[in-house]
């Protein structure tokens, strides 16, 4: 006869109860409004990637971890509030590791731009500034670094190494496959050992369209001439000095002479503590408390961030770090949208260089069935190219940065094969199978000429549907759509004209032409939801102890891989294992490309 079960709940309570208190406590501090000075700072930390989308919500109980991660749109909506608040006079920016994407640093740039017209002033600050640190920093009203900093602003450049060389000195052959002759700089990298000719092509295309981008931001910002600007680049010191010294910046300080400076500038007296709130906190104020995102009309906002893959989980790849989203939790947030009378109209910001497998036509195909009952707009950021340009080609309209990565309409897939590292290492493998092709791609032995064939012909129609699809979608002709895919990836601006995209700018302009599109009157507010958000405590700790062992994880296979000295046979890419291989099957990756 069992025992009583009594004392296993009260363990399991007293077990549970530590949880729910601290839990209760951070949920009671997030909600406690921060307090703002009269004539304060607002301090923008932008010292990271700006995530588009935070897993599990980022709840007050990443506070544990030390974790508190701001989104890019977290950012955007301090600086809406701090326009609208009279307790705020002015916003500092610290730019240290500024790691953003180009297109979110346009994104931002039109942000503070659009602050600035409150009259209010914008400081920047850091202690090493790149290329794109420095095109957000042109917006601003100053900019300051410290003595001895670094200014780097000798050019861009795009760079990748190839692998296949290494992996056969390893003993792994590769087999390529590929539709679409730009197809792709991170497909080439890994299947051949140079890019082709229109590889190459594309690659200087789109850096000179950034470079280009950034020399006139400088030349406008600093009222300079091109030829000036890039003799600067081309004799560049990356030092705080130098920068100086070209009037580049606009002063040297440490971080007490910079206080002094602010407090000047907000009234203080120079003993007084800094009147400042930051932006961790201040993003706690809810918007409707500025009379923002308010009304009773309604636009969804749904993310799809990273690889995009097939299945439920979101993560990361423990192998190269790199963020993947699975395809059903973006497909449930569409359906809740289409199913919620008043969400009035969609818009789906994505930011993702590719997937793999079904996973991006489960969401285009839920996309195409949303169009059908309400607007669906897109939003790109950083990236939309491969499956991330997949997910996006039937919706109503699509919305890009003049410099977000995009297109890239092709397929390409690599095929290890280990039978020459297995007899270096006198490894044996027994197969038994049963059908001719069990085993083609177990990676033990070379693709024959027939399974290659059958391989290559499943590619090309897989081709042929992502150009047809991109075609339907964009209301084009197919010979059309084929004249800009061959897997060729375009900076958004150059999409526009092509007809890949419908307007340029960021998320606000995706809500505008929303409620265009949903027929929303212009002097009715509206309210922008969140639908992937987690809706209760038990969603944030799942969360929470989701990232939490990720990150044990990654550090874990990082330390595994250095060690072993095998890193680089992984590093941007997960895809080269037969496990891998198998369940994807046909691999769209396409990674952006590696500009800074």
């Amino acid at each position: 006869m069992p025992g009583p079960r009594w004392p296993y709940v009260v363990i399991a309570l007293l077990l549970l109860l530590p949880v729910l208190v601290v839990g209760g406590l951070f949920l009671a501090l997030g909600n406690r409004e921060p307090e703002v000075a009269q004539a304060a700072l607002l301090e923008l930390n932008l010292n990271s990637d700006l995530p588009e989308f935070v897993p599990g919500g980022g709840s007050p109980l990443d506070l544990l971890a030390g974790d508190t991660p701001l989104t890019l749109k977290d950012q955007l909506d301090n600086l809406k509030k701090a326009a609208e608040d009279d307790r705020i006079k002015g916003v500092l920016v610290r730019l240290d590791d500024y790691g953003a994407g180009w297109a979110k640093t346009e994104e931002l740039r039109d942000a503070l731009t659009l602050f600035k017209r409150s009259g209010k002033f914008t400081v920047g600050y850091a202690q090493s500034l790149d290329e794109r640190g420095y095109y957000l920093a042109l917006v601003l009203d100053e900019l300051y670094m410290v003595p001895e900093g670094s200014f780097e602003m000798n050019g861009l450049v795009s760079q990748a190494v190839h692998l296949p060389g290494l992996l056969e000195r390893l003993g792994i052959g590769v087999q390529y496959f590929a539709f679409g002759q730009y197809k792709s700089q991170s497909g080439q990298s890994f299947g051949l050992k140079a890019f082709t000719p229109p590889v190459k092509e594309m690659i200087n295309y789109n850096l000179d369209g950034r470079y280009n981008r950034f020399v006139n931001a400088v030349a406008q910002g600093k009222k300079l001439t091109i030829p000036q600007v890039r003799r600067l680049i081309d004799t560049n010191l990356p030092t705080t000095e130098w920068a100086l010294a070209n009037r580049l910046i606009t002063g040297i300080a440490y971080e007490d002479e910079l206080r002094d400076k602010l407090k000047k500038k907000l009234g203080q007296e120079p003993d007084a503590d800094l009147a400042q709130v930051q932006d961790g906190s201040y993003h706690t104020l809810p918007l409707g408390k500025f009379g923002l995102n308010g009304g009773e009309d309604k636009i969804g906002l749904v993310y799809s961030v990273g690889l995009i893959v097939p299945g439920a989980g979101d993560g990361a790849s423990p192998l190269t770090g790199d963020t993947t989203q699975g395809s059903q939790p973006i497909v449930d947030a569409l359906r809740k949208a289409g199913e919620d009378d008043e969400i009035k109209a969609v818009v789906f910001r994505v930011d993702s260089p590719g997937g793999a497998g079904i996973g991006p036509d489960l969401v285009r195909r839920e996309v195409e069935r949303l169009k059908a009952k309400k607007p669906v707009i897109v939003s790109m950021s950083d990236s939309a190219a491969s499956g991330g340009y997949w997910v996006a080609m039937d919706a109503t309209a699509i919305v890009a940065q003049p410099s977000t990565t995009t297109g890239s309409i092709g397929v390409f897939s690599v095929i290890p094969n280990l039978q020459q590292l297995n007899q270096r290492l006198d490894l044996t493998p027994e197969v038994f199978k049963r059908g001719a092709r069990a085993d083609a791609l177990s990676g033990t032995r070379p693709l024959d000429a027939t399974e290659a064939r059958l391989y290559n012909e499943q590619l090309y129609k897989f081709y042929r549907r992502f150009v047809d699809l991109a075609a339907k979608g964009r209301g084009k002709t197919a010979a059309e759509m084929e004249a800009v895919a061959q897997g060729r990836s375009w900076l958004g601006d150059r999409a526009l004209t092509l007809g890949l995209v419908d307007r340029l700018g960021g998320l606000d302009t995706a809500i505008g032409l929303a409620r265009e599109k949903a027929k929303i009157p212009n002097d009715r507010s509206v309210q922008v939801v969140e639908l992937q958000t987690p809706s209760n405590v038990w969603d944030n700790l799942g969360g929470f102890f989701t990232r939490l062992q990720q990150a044990q994880t990654r550090q874990l296979a990082r330390e595994l891989l250095t060690a072993s000295g095998t890193e680089p046979l992984f590093r941007g890419w997960g895809a080269l294992t037969p496990e891998l291989v198998r369940k994807h099957r046909y691999l769209t990756i396409a990674l952006p490309e590696d500009v800074h």
